[in-house]
């Protein structure tokens, strides 16, 4: 491979917050139905999970020393059914796109130009990330850490600006109601909305110098969910349990309060920057991951990334046309994220570790 196509683990570092930072953050409402005001409890549970689920995977990677997820699926699974597998993966990422451009476009068109249709910012979102997605991995590495940086500045900006309109009276009673179904079913969910994370599993195997992967994958992980759990705890604690559920996008709405001086009211402007970079980033990482794996099972052409964005397009046009159409897509998503991104990449990572023990067993290596 190309020294320009290799990535350094400092690049993953922002590869994992753009794969994992926005969706909890714009439509919390997927699990805060379940969750109620002990959402935040369901959030750092799912937290944990997910940063179990991650080390996990680097860790059989590191163990076994493969980080391709085209030859761990093959050694695991044989070529046959390690090819349908990665299909499957492949094929969940080609909805995370669909999430990504649907939520967007609806985001922009309910909260700040409703006179335009949400298939014009479809337009916006998809036609560039075929641009940048066809530079290469350069051009993504540096629209993704330009991104990001904005992003979290605009985050620590939003921190500060809401701190005074949050009432923490509103989190209580804590797990009144004690472990429930819903409140499980909203660990489920949060943990689906953490399922996007597994976009950063594609790209281990392109980077270069892997000696500090954990280090830097640990640090990064734990900023998302210091992020998410802050981010959670400051809208349940901004509105009502009852207020959050009736708003669409509650993060765009609690911007709004903010007014300091009776002159700046531009708190719109900071999380509108998180929404629209956020999922524009996570948008062209999922294609470059899809055309990636793609690309090792042989299912690639010039035309590959055009005929993928145009299907994008005409399904993301009529998931974005109406909200409640959206919200039921999303709620299904959350599952499928979890059981395609986390549930069985861990099943086929543990038998690829312990198919391989055996082998090594069974079949040392002769050392020369």
């Amino acid at each position: 491979m190309d020294n320009i196509d290799k990535l350094n683990t400092k690049h993953l570092m922002f590869i994992i917050w753009g794969t994992s930072i926005v969706a909890m953050k714009t439509y919390p409402n997927v699990f805060i139905m379940n969750g109620g005001r002990d959402s935040w409890i369901s959030v750092i549970i799912a937290s944990i999970l997910m940063f179990l689920y991650f080390i996990y995977i680097l860790y059989v990677c590191k163990k076994r020393n493969c980080y391709n997820m085209d030859e761990i699926y093959h050694r695991a699974l044989g070529n046959t059914i390690g090819n349908i597998f990665l299909i499957l993966f492949v094929i969940t990422l080609f909805i995370s796109l669909i999430e990504s451009s649907s939520v967007e476009a609806s985001a922009l068109n309910i909260n700040l130009l409703s006179d335009t249709p949400p298939w014009f910012f479809l337009l916006f979102i998809i036609i560039p990330a075929i641009y940048i997605t066809m530079k290469g991995t350069r051009s993504i590495t540096i629209i993704v850490i330009i991104g990001i940086f904005l992003i979290m500045v605009s985050g620590i900006i939003l921190a500060i600006l809401t701190a005074k309109y949050k009432k923490y009276t509103y989190l209580l009673p804590i797990m009144g109601n004690g472990v429930t179904k819903p409140f499980i079913l909203s660990i489920i969910k949060a943990l689906g909305c953490y399922g996007s994370i597994a976009i950063t599993i594609p790209y281990l195997s392109r980077v270069r110098n892997r000696s500090k992967i954990a280090k830097h994958c640990i640090i990064a992980i734990l900023i998302v969910i210091q992020m998410e759990i802050f981010a959670s705890i400051g809208i349940l604690s901004t509105f009502s349990l009852v207020r959050v559920l009736s708003i669409n996008y509650p993060k765009l709405i609690q911007t709004q309060l903010i007014s300091y001086l009776s002159f700046i009211e531009g708190g719109e402007f900071f999380v509108m920057l998180q929404m629209v970079g956020g999922w524009f980033i996570k948008y062209i990482l999922g294609l470059n991951a899809m055309l990636i794996l793609l690309k090792n099972l042989s299912f690639i052409n010039k035309y590959t990334v055009y005929i993928i964005s145009l299907f994008v397009f005409i399904i993301s046009f009529f998931i974005s046309d109406k909200i409640i159409v959206l919200y039921k897509f999303l709620n299904i998503y959350a599952y499928f994220s979890l059981i395609s991104f986390i549930v069985i990449p861990t099943i086929i990572f543990t038998i690829f570790y312990f198919n391989t023990k055996k082998h090594n067993k069974n079949n040392p290596v002769t050392r020369k």
